[in-house]
């Protein structure tokens, strides 16, 4: 049984996050370490162990020495975890690593088993390590929303409602993105289960972010690049901001969006708060579509109209299709109880995407 009265995980506690080298995960680790947390960040290969401690390292130089890694070359491996968990006494597990790529070619086995497996060496770690108080679940949008349903103008989607998509529908997905859906929908479903079957000292709170924006770490080490290595939500705000100012506005894909930073603090408020134990978040701000991004990045970036289309200002799609709500977790995870504006985030994000282009050319 978990614990019976869970408490407040508070600095200098120990804090375990996989796949440290990650978006979210860097993010996550330098509010952690601002916060003064120490934090081991497990990674698949020495050389992103490197990238890990080199960039906290100048973003946090006073908070360097709280951070340390450890190499997971196979996230499904239980072993591994087990030592690392032992040998460090963790107070809590943020578990960020997850397979994400849409070019496999064999969804069981490249996203499917990973996403299961990594999730189930994570918790059986967890359950033979008496330190472990909580476990943070990273998990997505895709395992609220149902895509069978299609647009579903008029609904409202809350961290209540679950997609149906199973491993077996993962396996003969007719394409990369919904393998990927139930990839995460089945992983976070595991979790629960997990919780269900065996004997925990520790309790699990699942965070389901939607599309995640926001600006790169901005160190030598840990900005990409080049356009290749941005992150698949990034890419979204790019290939609007990047069409041109008379080219076509691209169509939306995936539209509910939430800041990285926000994502990265709800991480940290996990474990503060005793309360989120037992819990399923929905991290998202809000709906979008490209063409609010390209309207409001003209508006905040306007040295660089010339590159971003103008299509047909104030139109929205709202309308055309689901509405979600998330203030519940806004008002309660939030600094002050607010997310970032779509205008703060992409005013920290598209200027950024253009050095990542420059970058990628000079090295070209």
């Amino acid at each position: 049984m978990p614990h019976a009265e869970p408490s407040s995980i508070e600095p200098p506690s120990l804090i375990i996050v996989t796949g440290a080298n990650g978006f979210i995960a860097s993010h996550t680790i330098q509010q952690l370490l601002r916060a003064g947390y120490r934090v081991v960040g497990t990674v698949r290969s020495a050389s992103k162990a490197d990238v890990v401690q080199k960039t906290h390292a100048q973003l946090s130089p006073k908070a360097a020495h709280l951070l340390s890694t450890a190499v997971v070359p196979d996230i499904a491996d239980p072993d591994a975890y087990i030592d690392l968990f032992k040998s460090t006494s963790p107070a809590a597990v943020i578990h960020l690593a997850s397979p994400f790529s849409y070019s496999v070619t064999d969804f069981e086995r490249d996203m499917l088993q990973p996403a299961v497996k990594g999730t189930e060496a994570v918790l059986r770690a967890a359950a033979a390590t008496p330190s472990v108080r909580r476990v943070v679940h990273t998990n997505s949008f895709a395992c609220v929303y149902d895509a069978s349903l299609g647009p579903r103008p008029g609904y409202t989607y809350t961290a209540k409602d679950w997609t149906p998509l199973t491993y077996e529908d993962g396996i003969s997905a007719p394409n990369a993105p919904v393998a990927y859906r139930a990839s995460k929908a089945v992983a976070e479903q595991t979790a629960w289960s997990f919780l269900k079957t065996h004997q925990c000292d520790f309790d699990l709170a699942s965070l389901c972010p939607a599309m995640v924006f926001g600006p790169f770490l901005d160190t030598e080490y840990s900005f990409p690049s080049s356009l290749a290595e941005l992150n698949t939500s990034n890419r979204l705000v790019w290939d609007v901001v990047s069409a041109g100012e008379q080219g076509t506005v691209p169509p939306t894909k995936g539209p509910v969006w939430i800041d990285v930073r926000d994502v990265a603090e709800a991480h940290v408020q996990a474990l503060v708060m005793p309360s989120l134990g037992g819990q399923r978040l929905l991290l998202a701000k809000g709906i979008y579509c490209s063409q609010e991004i390209a309207d409001v990045a003209r508006a905040v970036v306007p040295k660089h109209r010339d590159r971003i289309p103008v299509g047909t200002p104030g139109q929205r799609e709202a309308g055309s299709h689901f509405a979600i709500d998330a203030t519940q977790e806004e008002s309660m995870l939030g600094q002050q109880g607010k997310w970032r504006r779509l205008e703060e985030t992409l005013a920290d994000l598209v200027p950024q995407l253009y050095r990542v282009e420059e970058k990628g050319q000079a090295a070209s």
